[in-house]
């Protein structure tokens, strides 16, 4: 059995991916609030338990672990949490399971370097701070033990990326290093995972560095990310040394932990950006919620049931006002080198809904488009803020028996192959219409215009929004 310690924004992953793999996983977290809803919803066990308490812990001791893993946090406290979190957590831990293999996740600020070089894990590290200096106390513990260090980079991933959040609410700023800002380093949630699933299932001893491929600094990040999210340049700042982690600029080397077979599957922040469906719209959608506004790209994006006119619309608008079209139908066929209904068919809706998710993401970036979509792209929540980034949301409506009309000779739309096409596009109204409503700028009724009347609303309305 592998006890999982912490049961939190990693914690939680590390457990899910450990059961799928056919582990034994048993959790543990400090809120009884949390264990009682991991047990709802989680196929391993969750408890509470309090890893200061040693007679908390030691009721855990007829459990057959073989592993603990400790990935608790500090909830942001202060010495003496570090203290009660980590060395006494540990201390417990180690008395009640004493032939367990102990993996601590610990942290690359131990490293404190300013100066821009290139660390790795036979670098001294001197931390100033008391927290900083509590953490190593903890690691040399586990080494003592014959365990295994993580040290984790800055983690991120869905629903959490203080970067881009940062530089879409206008609340970054690039610090020192001559305004070139400071070096940083991340390791993606899933990257990470995957690396303590290594050094578990090896049982590795030692310590390691989590960290993916590329450190950059923040103005050449932030420059990356301005450019893909049509958003201002931050401000140059001197270095915040009030932050509860030190400033530091340094690179931190993986080597070590690529050396065992790892790879990370975003290399760099990036490439998370481009390839994980969740990271961007989940910051998009908590920078909606935070503030009520999102940078807004420069295209138009037309999204309404098939039928209602979306590519041919969207190449008259194109036209009329020197735009480029895209189509992400056609970007999905093309990319899977494949029909749209061989992709249901092969893959079924939920594989041609990833695809879809993900020619989206490589529209992040553009200007200067009219971008039709797929009827049902709005289904997928995680669509929607990205939807609503990409520019002037523009929704093409009209009657469902107009629909039927218009798509009555197409056999490439493999949601209408059934005998009442009619009652199946108005079923889908119902359900993706609120959708539709809530996402758009600018609503269309399409039934008694043609493609051209309705390609000059279009224009006109969006010249307008463009100019204000």
């Amino acid at each position: 059995m592998i006890l999982i310690v912490g049961c939190g924004y990693l914690g939680e992953t590390l457990a899910d991916d450990l059961h799928g793999r056919g582990h034994q996983v048993l959790g543990v977290t400090h809120s009884a609030e949390s264990a009682g809803r991991l047990s709802e919803t989680k196929p391993w066990r969750a408890i509470a338990c309090d890893i200061s308490d040693g007679a908390a812990v030691s009721k855990l001791g007829n459990e057959p672990v073989k592993t603990v893993i400790h990935c608790a946090s500090s909830s942001r406290g202060g010495p003496d949490a570090y203290r009660r979190v980590f060395l006494e957590g540990l201390n417990h831990l180690r008395e009640t399971f004493p032939s367990a293999h102990l993996l601590f996740t610990s942290s690359t600020s131990v490293y404190t370097q300013v100066d821009g070089s290139l660390v790795d894990e036979d670098t001294p590290c001197q931390p100033q701070r008391e927290t900083g200096r509590i953490l190593q106390e903890a690691e040399q513990f586990v080494l003592a033990q014959n365990g295994t260090v993580a040290r984790l980079a800055g983690i991120y991933g869905p629903e959490r990326s203080v970067v881009l959040k940062n530089l879409l609410l206008k609340e970054a700023k690039i610090e020192g290093n001559d305004g070139q800002g400071r070096l940083l380093n991340q390791i993606h949630r899933d990257d990470a995972v995957s690396a303590i699933r290594l050094l578990v299932e090896d049982r590795v001893s030692g310590v390691f560095n989590v960290v993916d491929s590329t450190a950059q600094t923040q103005r050449e990040l932030y420059t990356l990310l301005a450019a893909k999210f049509n958003a201002p340049m931050p401000p140059v700042a001197e270095p915040n040394h009030e932050r509860k982690r030190p400033y530091t600029h340094k690179a931190v080397s993986n080597n070590k932990l690529r050396a065992l077979g790892w790879r990370p599957e975003y290399p760099g922040y990036m490439d998370a950006i481009d390839r994980d469906p969740l990271l961007a719209s989940s910051i998009l959608q908590q920078c909606l919620d935070a503030s009520g506004s999102i940078p807004r790209a420069p295209n138009i994006v037309v999204i309404g049931l098939m039928g209602c006119g979306k590519s041919t619309v969207g190449r008259l608008v194109a036209q009329k006002i020197g735009f480029q079209v895209v189509d992400t139908d056609h970007l999905v066929s093309d990319t899977a080198h494949q029909s749209i209904p061989a992709i249901f068919q092969r893959e079924g809706e939920v594989g041609f809904r990833k695809r879809e998710t993900a020619a989206l993401l490589s529209l992040l970036g553009k200007r200067g488009h009219v971008i039709a979509t797929g009827g049902g792209i709005v289904t997928q929540p995680h669509n929607l803020p990205l939807l609503k980034h990409l520019g002037y949301v523009v929704w093409l409506n009209a009657e469902p028996s107009t629909l039927a009309k218009r798509t009555s000779s197409s056999n490439d739309r493999p949601l209408l192959q059934n005998e009442d096409p009619e009652a199946k596009l108005r079923a889908l109204l119902d359900v993706r219409g609120p959708l539709y409503r809530k996402l758009a700028d600018l609503r269309i009724r399409t039934d008694d215009l043609s493609p051209q009347e309705t390609a000059y609303g279009i224009a006109e309305s969006a010249r307008l929004h463009f100019c204000t």
